[in-house]
């Protein structure tokens, strides 16, 4: 056996991988996630789509890397809350409903603050349900579709759907599942309270188990239709975020990894539960009893430097607009985006600006707004302590200004993973160590590699972000 397959099931993209059992990136194919909105508020993924996408992508690694003949296993990166129902004979009753989906907003309010509470956090690591949550949509889905409610026997999240396809068993990864509100994330079991408030039979809910279990071989009919070869192992893999931190070698407790893409996420290694940390702060299982992932998410990202750039008539290129940025000094003189405003739209949020603004300036202002943002979420987890370095993933991590200026502003270096796929690096980490190739700690070292770090300059920001001792 030659190689390992990843699959990503991002919220804009998915993604399929296939790397050497070097930990070397052989192949890879994205195709975007083609969401559906039948109703205002509506978002959802035709699971035949699926299923027809992710066997797309696979076809295409394969002819990438000469074939899938020597793939020893397959393991995923995935979202959470985005869900289906199934029946009887596991036949989907509703679309993939995506976490974005926005019908259940109404009723989160009113019903789901009896889920929420010091009970909640202390046993599921999550400080509140929302209407985002996979807990608000079952409840929308019992009181609005009572014949779909009635014919349900399985409740799939998205990677759950993936595994049950390639396995036959209903399956779901702590991590990812913890994030529900559901799982009491230091049992690995359903809590019973939520469940009987929503009337939710616990047989409809899947398995826990740890992220890089071993559920070996995939079945017959899924090899073959698939092309993959019948010894081929399905390992669980786990939350997106919590795969980009494996791939960027945050394994030990204390490390700190961030993601700058659709969202800005910070993800911490702790060795336990932390009942004490702040609101924001959510918690999850590792992939062993003695990690635990603790993560601060917000809305303050790459996506406002696009949507910056999308504003422009003549749309440039990242890299152009970044060049021009560089050429500012920090402090985009004294031009300010106030990441805090929360208007549509990108120019009325720029503060201080005057006619010696130009392009480069706004674009500075962008890129410090964002390092602010995570200097922030840093801060919320670490206890306000500089924490030694900052590992860097998603598509900011490839700029150099933008690296520099997180660690000017953090005041510790910031390092960039050298795989393009870090996420699905991660998955194929997780599956390396189940194939036996390596313990985590030696699979991350050989396979882990990372750029030049950025290191902070004083004479950037002062002495760096106040919320640090």
């Amino acid at each position: 056996m030659t190689h390992i397959l990843t699959l990503d099931l991002g919220t804009t993209y998915f993604k399929a991988c296939l790397f050497d059992l070097r930990g070397e990136l052989a192949a890879r194919a994205r195709r975007p996630a083609i969401k559906e909105a039948p109703a205002p508020g509506r978002c959802e993924l035709d699971p035949q789509w699926f299923r027809r996408t992710i066997a797309e992508l696979i076809a295409e690694v394969g002819r990438g890397a000469g074939g899938l003949a020597g793939t020893a296993a397959v393991a995923f990166a995935t979202q959470t809350n985005s869900f289906l129902l199934l029946d009887r004979s596991d036949r989907p009753l509703t679309p993939i409903i995506l976490w974005p989906d926005d019908r259940a907003r109404q009723m989160a309010d009113e019903r789901l603050q009896l889920l929420s509470g010091p009970a909640l956090r202390a046993a599921t690591g999550v400080p509140k349900i929302g209407g985002q949550f996979m807990v608000a949509k079952l409840l929308w889905l019992r009181e609005n579709s009572p014949d779909i409610w009635s014919r349900t026997k399985r409740i799939c999240l998205l990677s759950d759907y993936l595994t049950l396809w390639f396995t036959g068993r209903h399956a779901a990864e702590a991590g990812a599942a913890g994030l529900t509100g559901l799982l009491d994330v230091h049992r690995l079991s359903w809590r019973p309270e939520p469940c009987a408030m929503l009337e939710l039979p616990s047989a409809w809910l899947p398995e826990c188990v740890r992220a890089g279990a071993d559920l070996g071989p995939i079945r017959a009919e899924a090899a073959a239709d698939l092309g993959l070869p019948p010894a081929c192992r399905f390992v669980v893999g786990c939350l997106d975020q919590y795969a980009g931190a494996i791939g960027a070698g945050n394994i030990e407790p204390g490390g700190v990894s961030e993601t700058t893409g659709t969202v800005l996420a910070t993800v911490r290694c702790a060795e336990r539960f932390d009942a004490d940390l702040p609101p924001n702060v959510f918690q999850g299982p590792g992939f062993a009893p003695e990690i635990v992932y603790q993560m601060v998410f917000g809305d303050v990202s790459a996506n406002l430097l696009e949507a910056f750039r999308n504003s422009l008539p003549d749309c440039p290129d990242f890299e152009e607009i970044v060049a021009a940025a560089a050429e500012i000094p920090p402090g985009a003189d004294g031009l300010r985006f106030d990441r805090l405003a929360g208007q549509p739209g990108v120019a009325p949020l720029f503060r201080g600006l005057s006619e010696r603004h130009g392009r480069g300036h706004k674009v500075r202002a962008i890129l410090e707004a964002v390092a602010f943002a995570l200097a922030d979420q840093v801060a919320e987890l670490c206890g306000g302590v500089r924490p030694a370095e900052i590992r860097s993933l998603g598509g900011a991590a490839r700029s150099a200004l933008w690296r520099q200026i997180k660690a000017d502003v953090l005041g510790c270096p910031v390092t960039a993973s050298l795989c393009p796929e870090p996420t699905s690096l991660g998955a194929a980490m997780l599956a390396a160590v189940a194939l036996g190739l390596g313990q985590p700690a030696e699979i991350v070292s050989a396979w882990a590699r990372f750029g030049t770090p950025a290191n902070p300059n004083p004479r950037g920001y002062g002495t760096g972000f106040a919320g640090f001792s």
